[in-house]
This record gives C-alpha cells, sequence and structure tokens, in this order.
C-alpha cells in the first residue's frame, strides 16, 4: 500500500471510529446510562491510546502495507471492555467483538499476517452476517453446525 492509500486508510478508519463511537454514544444514553462527558472522553482517550500502540506495532513489523480495518472490532472492543468498568451492562458487545479483535491482535502481535488476518475478519463477519447479527443464531448449511 503506498503511502498515501495508508494515510488515507488509516483516517478513513479513525472516521468509522468515529462515527461508531457517536453511534454507541447515543445507544447508551436511550439506555438511560449516565455516564458523564468527562467519562465518556476518558473511555474515548484510552482506547485511542490502546489503538495507536497497536498500530505503531503493525507498521513496525509490516510497513504500510496492511489495512487498518484488522484494528476496526478490537478497538470496538477495548472501547466496550472500558465502558464496562463504569458499569454498563454490555456483554452482548463485548461478545460480538471478541473474535474479531482476538485475530487483530494476533496480528499486531505478529502471530499471523494482515493478509491472513482480514481473510479470518471478513469470515467471521460474513458468519454474522448470515446469522442476521445474532451470535447466538442458528446457522443453516453452514460450516460451523449450529443447530
Amino acid at each position: 500500500m503506498d503511502k498515501l492509500c495508508f494515510e488515507d486508510s488509516l483516517n478513513l478508519f479513525w472516521d468509522e471510529c468515529d462515527t461508531w463511537i457517536e453511534s454507541r454514544q447515543n445507544e447508551i444514553a436511550a439506555m438511560g446510562v449516565g455516564l458523564s462527558e468527562a467519562d465518556m472522553e476518558k473511555i474515548e482517550v484510552d482506547t485511542e491510546a490502546k489503538i495507536n500502540a497497536l498500530l505503531e506495532k503493525l507498521v513496525t513489523e509490516y510497513g504500510e502495507s496492511f489495512s487498518p480495518d484488522i484494528l476496526k472490532d478490537i478497538h470496538h472492543l477495548f472501547f466496550e471492555l472500558e465502558l464496562k468498568k463504569t458499569g454498563v451492562s454490555n456483554e452482548d458487545k463485548i461478545h460480538r467483538y471478541k473474535d474479531n479483535a482476538q485475530v487483530g491482535l494476533s496480528c499486531a502481535e505478529a502471530g499471523i499476517t494482515p493478509d491472513n488476518a482480514m481473510l479470518v475478519i471478513e469470515l467471521n463477519r460474513a458468519h454474522l452476517e448470515k446469522k442476521g447479527g445474532d451470535n447466538e443464531g442458528i446457522c443453516d448449511d453452514c460450516i460451523c453446525g449450529k443447530k
């Protein structure tokens, strides 16, 4: 990936993460959870710091030849884990992001290549989509065999 493409993909990654956070904050507000603006800002800052550390590892290991999308679910998981510390009931969200977050973390820790990580992430997303977004859903005609 050339420098301009990498910078564009990185900017797009952060824009998508910001949009996701905004949407998630709206969900939390609709639940009637009384988190202060300072609490939410701390969660965002802590999440961003953790993701930046992983991005640095990936750039060191792979240069600019990977897609930052590898870290999208781990970003969401980190956010949800920080949110959980405030007492928000979000186990379903944590469960939703954990599988692809583990793949992203494995890539950042040099366990799997970025290409293989993206393949597994896309397979996981397709599987979740097939189940209608329900991790506990039944899979008809699927290799996982969940009935």
